[in-house]
């Protein structure tokens, strides 16, 4: 063997340990954005899981809102029918009757106030 033929050899064997060193470092480069890309995720989805349980949070708190809103509008109807209708002259009890015959009326009277209650002391309006 002659002397260009030794050095092309291990010209080409330093070539592939080389090639085989930078093949290796790519490697690990890609694992450590693979990790860091698996993390940075783990840390969105804990991020878009706090912003939905927020989200619902703040949907539950808006209903009970609404309703408590609604319930209140109800009571003031209520409560205006009862003293419309006492000051037309029924009594109580013909109020009660009258109340009763609305659709659900029968929880109407524990829920928005008993007509009784609402009575007491009121003078009728002419």
């Amino acid at each position: 063997m002659d002397l260009w033929t030794i050095v092309a050899a291990v010209s080409a064997v330093i070539a592939n340990i080389i090639s085989v060193f930078v093949a290796r470092f790519s490697l690990r480069k890609a694992d450590v954005a693979l990790e860091q890309s698996r993390i940075s995720s783990e840390r969105s989805l804990r991020r878009a899981d706090l912003a939905l349980a927020q989200a619902q949070q703040l949907s539950r708190e808006s209903l009970e809102a609404h309703w408590a809103i609604d319930g209140a509008m109800s009571a003031i109807a209520w409560r205006d029918q009862v003293i419309q209708l006492h000051d037309r002259g029924l009594t109580a009890e013909q109020i009660r009757r009258i109340m009763l015959l609305e659709d659900g009326g029968t929880g109407y009277e524990a829920s928005n106030g008993r007509i009784d209650d609402i009575l007491r002391g009121m003078p009728r309006r002419t």
